[in-house]
């Protein structure tokens, strides 16, 4: 199998920089916007910046500064990542590297094109898979929201210091927790391909032992996939039994005891402490851009003489190369951050027209800052639309609505 890459916001890109596909990279440090406002770098920690505003107005435009560059830095990466494998698999299926309908458009718009054009070209040769029994089985990582930089950056945002919020693990949705479950996991075991979980369920991924029930099982001991019931190992997510069971795996949904180590795969449940509420969304927006992604895993499933077939066989390994980033933005992240770009900038809104109390120095700032928010949402979208159009042609619907969080 391979890996489903992570996207986190430990590399930084510069915000307003163009998106060049397949060329280039990025150094170890953010490189400043702008030489009006240099204390603003997209994917830096600007929590030591005030931008030259002062008064409660500060606390609300440091967290939209934050906000803008997590997601800017993150946006310029999903977009480059799906942009380079629509375009990497196009050509390896066939298509002209200097298709005109991608030649020449702004980086947002030649993703689209790219992706469009392999969607194409997949169409063309599924024909020649479809015959061998062709099939990808995905199973998207869900990616664990920042709660501990959400929880701090949201105390900044109280009105009222003594408030105390609910603990992280508390605001949480059940359905999104995730960790280790002393007790009965009531939701869903999830195994690796490192670390089978013991399964007597659906299984996403592998399934070694038994497929099926009864005289309709299948003896599966050495791995296959499993589209009924899998007893035994299972090397992704297995949906327990009603009531729930004993997991050996991480336990993702509900359990019977205080998870241990838990984490979060959606947005936390709003703050119950009153604050600056434009803050508190550039927060939401930034954890969800900081949130980690661990390896989910993509399995084209062919009959094994395919494999022996020259033709069949490259195309086969262009998808293994190319496939996991586009199912990880349309299926994992790019929709919740798209949506958390879009309430930044409304945020914006409401903090940039207090000229009187923004001062020369925020005001400038302002104008990149929201400029950079823009491009984000911008980028994300064209990433989500891109993605989703190959994600569909290569899988349709079997997998699925995506999972929400980010």
């Amino acid at each position: 199998m391979k890996s489903i890459r992570s996207i986190t916001v430990g590399a930084s890109l510069t915000g307003l920089a163009v998106v060049t596909l397949l060329t280039g990279g990025c150094g170890t440090e953010p490189e400043p916007t702008s030489v009006v406002c240099t204390d603003f770098r997209a994917g830096a920690d600007l929590s030591e910046s005030t931008f030259g505003v002062t008064g409660d107005l500060q606390r609300s435009y440091v967290a939209f500064a934050q906000a803008a560059g997590d997601l800017s830095a993150v946006a310029n990466g999903m977009l480059r990542d799906v942009g380079a494998s629509c375009r990497g698999l196009a050509v390896a299926l066939g298509a002209d590297p200097q298709d005109p309908r991608a030649v020449g458009k702004l980086a947002p718009d030649t993703v689209r094109a790219w992706c469009k054009i392999a969607a194409e070209a997949f169409t063309r040769v599924r024909p020649q898979l479809a015959s061998r029994h062709f099939a990808v089985q995905i199973v998207t990582p869900s990616c664990n929201v920042d709660t501990a930089f959400q929880t701090e950056c949201e105390s900044k945002c109280r009105t009222v210091a003594s408030c105390t919020e609910p603990s992280p693990e508390d605001r949480c949705p059940d359905e999104a927790r995730e960790g280790v479950c002393p007790g009965i996991c009531t939701g869903t075991c999830n195994g690796s391909e490192t670390a089978p979980a013991q399964c007597a369920g659906t299984c996403s991924g592998t399934c070694f032992g038994t497929c099926g029930e009864g005289e309709e099982s299948e003896d599966c001991s050495t791995g296959c996939v499993c589209t009924t019931a899998c007893t035994g190992a299972c090397t992704a997510k297995c949906e327990l039994p009603s009531g729930g069971a004993h997991c050996d795996a991480p336990c993702a949904g509900g359990c019977s005891e205080p998870m241990i180590a838990q984490t979060c795969s959606k947005p936390l449940a709003p703050p119950t402490c009153v604050g600056d509420v434009d803050c508190q969304k550039s927060c939401s927006a930034s954890s969800s851009a900081r949130a980690v992604c661990p390896a989910g895993s993509l399995n084209v499933v062919i009959d094994d003489a395919a494999r022996t077939d020259p033709a069949l066989a490259q195309i086969v390994g262009a998808l293994e190369r190319t496939l996991p980033p586009i199912f990880l933005a349309s299926r994992g992240r790019a929709k919740a951050l798209a949506d958390g770009a879009s309430d930044l900038l409304d945020s914006a809104g409401h903090i940039l027209v207090r000229g009187e109390e923004l001062g020369p120095m925020g005001a400038a700032c302002g104008i990149l800052i929201g400029e950079t928010g823009s491009e984000a949402r911008t980028n994300l979208s064209a990433a989500l639309d891109g993605s989703k159009e190959l994600a569909k042609a290569v899988s349709g619907d079997q997998a699925g609505p995506p999972p929400a969080g980010p």
